[in-house]
């Protein structure tokens, strides 16, 4: 009895797949003995193809229905014949294929998920002698399928964004056999493959950055500071500055290895020029920019430089999540960074429009601002703030209800309805067990005072967040802003509103400042939507060139990590043999 493996695909496949030795046939009929002869050779290699494109299904353990379906594709587009032989001996292209997949490391990803050093062993072997048909056709297979997975894996990243709960796309769908047969063909093999990728400035210079970062995490004489008693402060003398001013330098905070000497009495000092290295470190790593070496700053010094690389490596796998070309109009929000960027007309995102500060959901009281993507269509002038039950249950009816006072000095009412036509009722305690229940709503009326100042961003989404002002300003001179229930507060909603409704009629600075205060609500729809992407990335590069690390947040980077780490422990399990009767 044989032991029974299913391979999923389509009834269209399996005509091609059934149907791959037609032409052979035909050849075989028709041809002299020569011809037939070289049609033998090739139904050989056909009917070999198809043995081991059905082993290479059952036994791949990071095999999927899109995969093993693209694999089908590929050879079906070349008649079924080998990609990456010729006269029995690979081709350059799958020299170039098999070298690439070695270097993967530098775009963080890990070497054996690709079987990288099994196929350099095999084309190895193949040069010192040549192996029969059957090694060679494997060869070829295995080598089809570990490139269809990288391309995957660069235009769309290893992990699906839903199984962390996140409500994005998982960037663009593209035709893995195409991508591979421009790649068995490529001059350029190395582009070919990376013309996949995100084409986003932020994606390329991360990918290039991290090389750099993979080799001081290697350097063995980079160690970080001992924490000092008390905080370091200018002019104090520190006992291991060396190990400071080197880990500095090497970070390229420090601009120049002048002060990275032998220990002296004034190498131990904590000199200007430090204490500015210092500065710049603290804002590339989210923290106050004051100079002082507290316990916050010596925890960011000693990160292992390892963690540093697993940040990035996270980060790139995010951007792969994206569409693979920038949308016309985009807002995107990092949320370890709590900042804002919007583009316009921008091919590779490199020149925000508009750059700001954001406030976002606390992360102590578990209210996490979510990950997800939406369209902005409208803008709100003088919204009413329609406040959650959960908020109005746990905060402000305990506050109501003792002193109903407090609704007028906050202009909050008891309502039913929508805002414009919405039935008012009087704050008592009876309609707050109503608000409690559910039937009444609490609500705070537009003005200065309200919580989502004076303009509300309306992009729809399951989670009902939305972009706003905010009339508590001074949160934003925080270096760490997670404040919010969850919406994103914006720093500048002039500026915004501006950008949103950038090239329509009638509205310049001076006509929103007056929507903005004006005695009734407007709502506003946008001419040109705009495409919102709520992200979250611990590393990446400034626009000065200058790479940033951020806290985890909400944990998200240890939630990706371990589905990482299980996907590349199924794609490293031993190839599991078909099983034969028993």
């Amino acid at each position: 009895m044989r032991t029974q493996w299913c391979v999923s695909f389509g009834s269209d496949l399996r005509r091609l797949f059934l149907g791959c030795a037609c032409w052979v046939a035909v050849g075989l009929g028709a041809a002299g003995h020569a011809a037939r002869a070289q049609a033998a050779d090739t139904l050989d290699a056909g009917t070999a193809l198809r043995g081991a494109i059905i082993s290479s299904m059952a036994q791949a353990a990071n095999g999927t229905p899109q995969l093993d379906e693209a694999l089908v594709r590929f050879y079906a587009r070349r008649q079924w014949s080998p990609a990456w032989l010729a006269d029995g001996r690979p081709t350059p292209q799958a020299s170039a294929v098999v070298a690439f997949l070695g270097r993967v490391p530098a775009l963080g990803l890990p070497a054996e998920t690709y079987d990288a050093q099994g196929l350099a062993d095999e084309m190895a072997l193949m040069a010192a002698a040549p192996p029969g048909l059957t090694e060679r056709i494997r060869f070829d297979v295995s080598l089809s399928r570990s490139l269809l997975l990288l391309v995957s894996h660069l235009a769309q990243g290893r992990v699906d964004p839903a199984s962390l709960g996140f409500s994005l796309s998982r960037g663009t769908e593209i035709d893995l056999a195409a991508a591979a047969s421009d790649v068995s063909t490529a001059a350029d093999v190395p582009a070919a493959i990376q013309r996949v990728e995100p084409q986003y400035a932020g994606y390329k210079a991360l990918e290039a950055a991290l090389p750099r970062y993979q080799a001081l995490a290697s350097d063995s004489t980079l160690r970080p500071p001992h924490v000092a008693r008390a905080s370091l402060r200018p002019g104090d003398t520190y006992a291991d500055m060396a190990a400071l001013r080197r880990l500095l330098f090497a970070f390229g905070d420090l601009a120049t290895d002048s002060t990275v000497r032998a220990d002296t009495a004034n190498s131990l000092a904590y000199t200007p020029e430090i204490v500015a290295a210092v500065e710049r470190f603290q804002q590339r790593h989210g923290l106050d920019a004051d100079g002082i070496v507290g316990p916050a700053t010596f925890a960011a010094l000693r990160v292992p430089i390892t963690q540093r690389v697993t940040q990035m490596e996270l980060s790139l796998e995010r951007w792969r999540w994206l569409p693979r070309r920038p949308p016309p109009r985009y807002i995107a929000i990092n949320i370890p960074a709590f900042r804002l960027f919007a583009f316009d007309s921008d091919s590779i995102a490199a020149h925000p429009r508009v750059t700001m500060n954001v406030i976002l959901g606390a992360s102590r009281m578990r209210r996490a601002t979510p990950v997800f993507e939406s369209t902005m269509r409208q803008i709100v002038f003088r919204p009413y703030w329609d406040v959650p039950k959960s908020i109005a249950i746990k905060e402000l009816i305990p506050l109501l209800r003792p002193d109903t006072g407090y609704a007028l000095h906050q202009s909050l009412e008891i309502v039913r309805g929508s805002d414009v036509h919405a039935t008012r009722y009087p704050v008592t305690a009876r309609n707050l067990e109503r608000v409690a229940a559910g039937t009444l709503r609490l609500r705070q009326r537009p003005g200065e005072n309200n919580a989502l100042g004076l303009v509300k961003f309306v992009f729809p989404n399951a989670h009902s967040v939305y972009l706003h002002g905010t009339p508590e300003t001074e949160l934003f001179r925080r270096a760490r802003r997670d404040f919010s229930h969850g919406c994103i507060r914006v720093e500048d909603p002039v500026g915004l509103a501006a950008f949103a409704l950038g090239g329509q009629d009638d509205w310049s600075p001076s006509s929103i400042m007056a929507a903005m205060h004006a005695e009734q609500s407007r709502t506003v729809t946008l001419a040109r939507p705009i495409e919102v992407f709520i992200l979250y990335a611990t590393a990446v590069v400034n626009r000065d060139g200058a790479i940033a690390f951020y806290p985890d947040l909400y944990g998200h980077d240890a939630a990706l990590v371990r589905l990482l780490e299980q996907a590349t422990a199924r794609a490293a399990q031993p190839r599991r043999p078909i099983a034969e009767d028993q």
